[in-house]
């Protein structure tokens, strides 16, 4: 197991990969309604103790908090304005941007990973994502890619102040979608949380798909003693039927004292996982009739 914290070194300088010229700049982002902060702009809010939702409508962006400073889990759009969004999220929830010690990219999708192209200027930190999903940010952004400070492999750990993030690959999403167990707190009262980086299985390769469901399986056996809490990148990642990110985000603004937390739901990631399960099965059955 390798352990990440603060007095990590850079671990090497990128490749540019397929880009004719070194200092090409990325082909824009097309304005789309998933990614128009008109609509898609949300007010920041605290989720729990130590962590915070400061994405948009479509796609979640978290700062993780720690007494030395704090984590920001993903980036999402490069489109203009989202550079002073995300910062102004920040700051709305009383935090400040230089206190941010790591950016995590969770999978190499351009709305997870495109604001970095701005962001890497603006704020010194390091810059983690796994192996495979560095080379699909490398080869999309080339020369304006952010540094390849850490490459995040299983069982991995990083350690900033008081929290401890223990890191999976679960690929399937992506080759490289990480997911990672910590923390959270509930007015001071402990709870064990799991944020998976990408739960929708887009790759087709039956290798991928059994790996994915083993993922599955490991996290659903897992999360049965284990997890009191799922955390998602998108609104809508939940179980049939559950609430959303948004109408948790009501509950929580409306809880009273002594009512459970809206998010603390022991039994909501193993009900997500066998769905997973049974989606990807028949995905494979496919297939291999092919």
């Amino acid at each position: 197991m390798r352990r990440f914290g603060m007095w990590i070194s850079v671990v090497g300088v990128w490749l540019a990969i397929g880009l004719s010229a070194a200092n090409a700049q990325p082909t824009p982002t097309r304005v789309s309604a998933r990614n128009d902060l008109s609509t898609m702009a949300r007010e920041p809010f605290q989720v729990f103790d130590n962590l915070y939702f400061v994405g948009q409508g479509e796609v979640a962006s978290y700062v993780i908090t720690t007494d030395e400073g704090h984590i920001l889990i993903d980036t999402m759009w490069d489109l203009p304005g989202y550079l002073e969004y995300l910062l102004n999220n920040i700051r709305k929830v009383g935090l400040r941007p230089r206190d941010i010690r790591y950016v995590l990219i969770l999978q190499g999708h351009r709305d997870h990973y495109r604001g970095a192209v701005a962001l890497k200027d603006v704020l010194d930190v390091q810059w983690g994502a796994n192996e495979a999903d560095w080379e699909l940010i490398e080869r999309d952004l080339g020369d304006w890619a952010p540094p390849r400070d850490i490459v995040i492999e299983e069982g991995d750990t990083l350690t900033l102040g008081d929290l401890t993030l223990e890191f999976e690959i679960t690929p399937g999403h992506t080759a490289g979608t990480t997911s990672f167990k910590f923390p959270v707190y509930d007015n001071g009262e402990r709870y064990n949380a799991y944020f998976h980086g990408g739960t929708a299985l887009r790759l087709d390769d039956p290798d991928v798909i059994r790996e994915f469901i083993a993922d599955c399986e490991r996290i659903k056996r897992m999360a049965g003693s284990e997890i009191d809490v799922q955390i998602v990148n998108h609104y809508d990642i939940t179980p049939y039927g559950a609430p959303t990110l948004f109408e948790r985000a009501e509950l929580l603004q409306e809880r009273q004292r002594g009512e459970p937390h809206p998010w603390v739901r022991p039994g909501e990631i193993v009900r997500l996982m066998d769905e997973l399960i049974a989606d990807a099965r028949d995905r494979l059955a496919r297939a291999e009739q092919n």
